[in-house]
């Protein structure tokens, strides 16, 4: 058996990996799409369980109390998606030292979110608690990773880069706001914050199943 026989060149200076896999980007953008619809889908439903205030309450009050396995499930389906973007932005990719970085930022912002679904409670006082923390990290994170794409995405159509901007400072405004708001509105500023990230990860998604069925094609 080869190396050829499993999609692998061999040249003097060592393997060389074989072209682009489609059903690698398909099964990556599948799991993008999951992972950026099927949390907000979840949130609808513990909210209705737990009678959860949309305006008032916060989507972390869904992690915690007795319904708190429905939203911790969303958690971690969106860090599958995120993951799966990831691996998919590395397989395809676009080219440029940023485009690297935003592969690490949605790796990193995987990470902060499975680790918001394990750490789901509050510090008591002036102390931050580990959940808290994690929600300042995602802030630079939910910015930087689609403003770093937004040029080489921009080469596949110019609207996108629009999209991923938009994405990026529609989260830093809501997401700041949703810091200085007082407890009665907080809980809608944070979840338009999180539905702008849609408009990067949702677009990522889609332009890897595009390049799959172009590589199909």
């Amino acid at each position: 058996m080869t190396l050829s026989q499993h999609g692998i060149s061999v040249t003097s200076r060592g393997p060389v990996p074989a072209a682009l896999r489609p059903e690698l980007l398909v099964f990556c953008g599948i799991l993008g799409l999951l992972g950026s619809f099927v949390p907000i889908v979840l949130n609808i439903v513990a909210s209705g369980v737990a009678e959860h205030d949309v305006v008032a309450d916060t989507i972390s009050d869904l992690g915690r109390g007795p319904h708190q396995i429905i939203m911790d499930t969303g958690f971690y389906i969106c860090a599958a998606g995120l993951i799966a973007l990831s691996i998919a932005a590395a397989h395809a990719h676009l080219g440029g030292v940023w485009w690297s970085v935003g592969i690490f930022a949605l790796a990193l912002t995987a990470l902060f979110v499975v680790l918001l679904g394990v750490w789901d409670t509050f510090g008591n006082g002036d102390d931050l608690s580990v959940h808290t923390r994690l929600t300042f990290a995602l802030g630079p994170l939910y910015a930087v990773g689609p403003l770093v794409m937004a040029p080489r995405i921009g080469r596949i159509d110019p609207r996108l880069r629009w999209m991923f901007c938009v994405a990026a400072g529609l989260w830093v405004v809501f997401a700041a706001w949703f810091k200085l708001a007082p407890d009665g509105i907080d809980g809608l500023l944070e979840k338009i914050a999180i539905l702008a990230t849609l408009l990067w990860t949702v677009p990522l998604s889609l332009v890897f199943l595009h390049i799959a069925r172009r590589e199909t094609g």
